[in-house]
């Protein structure tokens, strides 16, 4: 859509610039593509339904966030240490939404419905959608309404962050990021059990193939 707007003609401060917008779509398609790859093993494209979701936190996931976080610092180092940030504004905005791309299917190949780390109206449109018809679990409008809260907490405070301490804005990502791997792991290790070909299946793993089964008895 962006794109669209700047190719249109609606340049700068009323428009985006269209340069910036397809780097950071390409970049962005990039760290997405890079992520399967490490996440295939977890069907990281198919979603399941709501009620068949398990805890759980697989090991590729920290693996794939860890990667996210080498480029989040490397991202930092470049903003603290040049001269002018600006100047490098392309290569920046390729480096951040190539961590982006890669966070979006790690957390995706978790198969929670509803939740993107990328699209806040995706969410939404869940949660006024179960809302309306009477769907929704407690636990799913949590989530949900949990999901929304932080998106936009995360977008003020970056926000606030840019205005009052430029240097340090870049931190807040790279700790969220190192934030979420320590305490995931730790607190969601996923049971596993010994799988074909030495493989362990994690709940989620699990839970997929109960769901799959349950349905093709039916």
């Amino acid at each position: 859509m962006l794109l669209g707007i700047g190719v249109a003609g609606t340049h700068q401060p009323a428009g985006p610039n269209p340069v910036t917008v397809l780097i950071s779509l390409v970049a962005f398609a990039a760290g997405a593509a890079l992520a399967m790859p490490v996440l295939r093993a977890f069907n990281g494209d198919q979603e399941i339904a709501d009620n068949d979701v398990v805890q759980a936190w697989p090991r590729r996931v920290s693996i794939v966030l860890a990667i996210a976080l080498v480029l989040q610092a490397g991202f930092l180092a470049v903003w603290v240490t040049a001269a002018s940030p600006a100047s490098l504004a392309y290569p920046l905005m390729a480096l951040s939404a190539l961590a982006m791309g890669l966070q979006m299917n790690a957390i995706r190949s978790l198969h929670v419905p509803g939740v993107s780390t990328t699209a806040f109206t995706a969410g939404y449109i869940e949660l006024v959608s179960g809302l309306a018809l009477w769907s929704l679990t407690a636990h799913s409008v949590r989530r949900l309404t949990t999901t929304m809260i932080c998106l936009a907490a995360g977008a003020l405070f970056g926000d606030l962050m840019l205005g009052h301490a430029h240097l340090y804005a870049p931190v807040v990502p790279v700790f969220v990021t190192a934030a979420v791997i320590v305490i995931a792991s730790v607190a969601l290790k996923p049971l596993t059990r010994s799988g074909p070909g030495g493989e362990q299946d994690l709940p989620v793993q699990q839970a997929t193939k109960h769901a799959s089964s349950a349905r093709r008895t039916k």
